[in-house]
């Protein structure tokens, strides 16, 4: 592999085949929107695609928590052309088409991240980072041209991209980008846990969360291998409870990595399934995997190594990853090299250091009963044992509490507040400057409050009066407000209702 330099951007190359593969990567995806915004990465990647002339060039992009790829394999020249093309557009955004993009969006429906991975990223963030792509980032709503154009002009700038090039570099490429500084991620809101928690969520199947650290720490990396091997096996093969298992990867920071361990369920084995990677993960962070089990992971890693294309363009993509992340990079013959002088105690050691950290997330409503090492139930949202005793108190009317117990709720609005209960007592809080957005009613009178504590409150009118919403509204931070998303279904949802980047290193 060659790093050169082609117009400021830096280039990852290395010889291949006549049919060259190239791909023009930024920094930037679900994680740098906010909720106002969602969707507007995405929508910039469709507004530029939707600019090229027809080809028969095979090409495509894509937008994940973490970065934007423009990507495409042919002839040298009709590369050359197409980065050209993407450059062009991202200088001049063609704006006008916005409307019929978002349609494209709209039928594309691609929430833009796993829901159970974004849902970790959730529990460890709340609604900052990566965390934000549980709020979905498919669709963007009530987006203006300028908004569109002042995220392009942020984001896709010379600073901020890369290229991989598999082949050789044609003498005419060039990558006129927009100037702009590289821009700086402000670091996301960490949530403490003291030892390892679990929680119910929007979960497909069950997720666990861990912070791995270094990016290059190669036990922990043969640990979670072992970990996702052993629920394959056991959960599909020995126990038929499961189809497939895997692993999503956020690089939050510079040794600070995120680690999420992915498997699907049978219906109604989900707390079956939670239970097993809670007892695999434990056993291995205890005893290490037998010494059979490291030698298969390893052996995996080699064969990952020996897939000729395939491996050159894993490597020229990672260099460019960690080029934009500032992350160490570690070439995988290096890395490889690292792995086969592991031991069991290594790798059991490095596992135990994560255990605190340790997030299992299962569907809403499912129990997965005792479990060991410690873990403790927590809640995805902030919820509170009892509301603030400050305030104004709103209820829906007598008669409707009278006939529903469901009605028995309480909306207090403080002047630092909104906290609301509902009729099991399950009390939120909200203070005014935790709130990411508020959402106006679909239909009638009322605002949707969302707090990056991952808390929603729904104030309507119908249920709490007139004079709560105006009360409401009165207390809301006007940048708060967002236009309505046509249902909160389709791509919008609140809180309590991320692929991830590829991983720097194995």
């Amino acid at each position: 592999m060659q790093r050169i330099e082609i117009d400021g951007v830096p280039v990852f190359t290395a010889p291949g085949p006549e049919r060259v593969t190239a791909a023009l990567t930024f920094g930037v995806g679900v994680r740098d929107e906010t909720y106002g915004i969602l969707g507007v990465t995405h929508l910039v990647e469709h507004l530029v695609m939707g600019s090229l002339p027809k080809s028969h060039l095979e090409c495509n992009a894509m937008v994940d928590t973490e970065m934007t790829v423009f990507h495409a394999t042919g002839r040298p020249q009709a590369v050359v052309a197409f980065l050209a093309g993407i450059c062009a557009a991202l200088a001049d955004l063609p704006v006008h088409r916005i409307e019929q993009e978002i349609g494209v969006l709209e039928a594309e429906n691609c929430p833009g991240a796993h829901p159970t991975a974004a849902a970790l990223w959730a529990a460890r963030f709340r609604l900052t980072g990566p965390g934000i792509a549980l709020a979905g980032g498919g669709v963007p709503v009530g987006l203006t041209g300028e908004v569109v154009r002042e995220h392009a002009r942020r984001w896709f700038v010379r600073s901020n991209a890369a290229l991989m090039w598999h082949g050789e570099v044609s003498a005419d490429l060039r990558l006129p980008l927009p100037d702009g500084p590289r821009p700086q991620r402000p670091a996301p809101v960490r949530r403490i846990e003291r030892g390892p928690v679990w929680m119910g969520g929007p979960a497909l199947g069950v997720g666990l969360l861990i912070s791995a650290g270094d990016q290059l720490d190669a036990a922990v990396g043969a640990g979670i291998d072992a970990l996702v091997q052993r629920v394959r096996d056991v959960a599909r093969h020995e126990r038929g409870l499961s189809y497939h298992a895997d692993m999503e990867i956020a690089d939050v920071a510079p040794g600070e990595r995120e680690v999420a361990v992915l498997v699907d369920a049978r219906d109604g084995e989900e707390a079956s399934v939670a239970r097993l990677l809670w007892e695999q993960y434990l056993d291995l962070a205890g005893d290490g995997p037998s010494a059979t089990e490291l030698q298969h992971v390893v052996d995996g890693y080699a064969e990952d190594m020996d897939k000729g294309d395939e491996t050159v363009l894993g490597e020229l993509s990672k260099a460019a990853y960690c080029h934009l992340f500032d992350l160490p990079y570690r070439s995988g013959a290096d890395g490889l090299a690292v792995w086969r002088e592991l031991t069991p105690q290594q790798v059991a050691e490095a596992l135990r250091r994560t255990v605190a950290t340790a997030v299992l997330l299962v569907p809403e409503g499912v129990n997965p009963g005792a479990l060991g090492g410690g873990i403790q139930r927590r809640y995805l949202c902030n919820l509170v044992p009892y509301l603030p005793k400050t305030g104004t108190t709103f209820r829906p009317p007598l008669l409707a509490r009278a006939l529903n117990r469901g009605a028995r709720m309480r909306l207090v609005v403080g002047d630092d507040f909104l906290a609301h209960a509902d009729a099991d007592g399950d009390g939120h809080v909200i203070g005014w400057d935790e709130v990411e957005a508020a959402v106006p009613a679909m239909t009638g009178e009322g605002v949707f409050v969302i707090g990056r504590n991952l808390c929603g409150i729904d104030v309507h009118e119908d249920v709490f009066g007139r004079k709560a919403v105006d009360l409401v509204r009165a207390r809301l931070p006007r940048s708060a407000w967002v236009p309505a998303a046509p249902s909160r279904e389709s791509g919008r949802s609140a809180a309590p209702e991320a692929s991830v980047a590829a991983p720097a290193d194995r």
